[in-house]
């Protein structure tokens, strides 16, 4: 069973520290970006064999998370290798936020502040934020998305089914055919796009055969055809070849 105690003297007094919690967030912030700096200036002027030892000299290991993030945040503020202090007023986390690909951005815009303050820095992640929100909102088009390089794709909203025969379908064709659920959707509407060209041309076709008189010579079936040249024009070559065989083989009826 723990037992609590009542301090006899204030946290500040045990450690004679700063009472201010600001002071010590700051000291941390300016001893990490010492850190990171060095680390980034060692692996820029060592061989990697001795880089690494470097690192094994001081307890570190080669690629952990903490190195990782150290040298990420030294290579995107090296215009403030000259004077880390300014950069002591932002937590870290403000700083590996800013090297995100959505705010780096703003760290040019951060040089030219002489007195920077975590309050500002935040105010302008926060429009930065806003202004990334509405182009994407803008670039929304229907069912079609963006992402932050540019490149488009299409959403398919929820299928809600009673029978699921959609989604057991995919599953199966998954399982049994080792086919992406893209490649799924991509063949089914191709083959269901095709069919339905296939039959719009039909209907095209069989519309004006049957503006066209069967029981009319050719020479007036050669002039409906002129007078009638913006619906021909609207069928391909090939459908324009059987137009005219239908034709002639109504005439050679006509005159049996």
């Amino acid at each position: 069973m723990t037992v609590l105690t009542i301090a006899t003297e204030s946290y500040e007094k045990q450690h004679q520290i700063n009472s201010n919690p600001t002071v010590h967030i700051e000291q941390s912030t300016l001893e990490y970006l010492h850190t990171a700096f060095l680390l980034y200036e060692y692996k820029q002027t060592h061989s990697k064999r001795e880089y690494r030892a470097l690192l094994e000299e001081y307890g570190w290991d080669k690629g952990n998370v903490e190195e990782k993030r150290s040298l990420k945040i030294a290579e995107h503020f090296q215009p403030f290798v000259s004077r880390p202090e300014d950069l002591a007023v932002l937590p870290i986390s403000v700083l590996l936020r800013l090297c995100s690909r959505n705010y780096k951005v703003l760290i040019e815009e951060l040089q030219d502040f002489s007195n920077l303050n975590c309050k500002e820095v935040l105010e302008l992640i926060e429009e930065r934020r806003a202004f990334l929100k509405s182009q994407n909102r803008d670039k929304k088009e229907g069912n079609w998305r963006a992402t932050a390089d540019g490149s488009r794709y299409y959403t398919f909203g929820k299928i809600m089914e009673d029978d699921h025969q959609t989604g057991v379908f995919t599953e199966k064709l998954i399982e049994e055919l080792g086919l992406s659920p893209q490649r799924i959707v991509r063949m089914a509407i191709s083959d269901l796009y095709e069919k339905q060209q296939a039959e719009i041309s039909q209907d095209k076709i069989s519309s004006l055969l049957e503006l066209i008189p069967a029981e009319e010579p050719t020479d007036k079936n050669e002039k409906f055809a002129i007078e009638n040249e913006s619906v021909v024009n609207e069928i391909n070559w090939e459908q324009r070849d059987l137009v005219r065989s239908s034709q002639k083989q109504a005439i050679a009826k006509n005159h049996i």
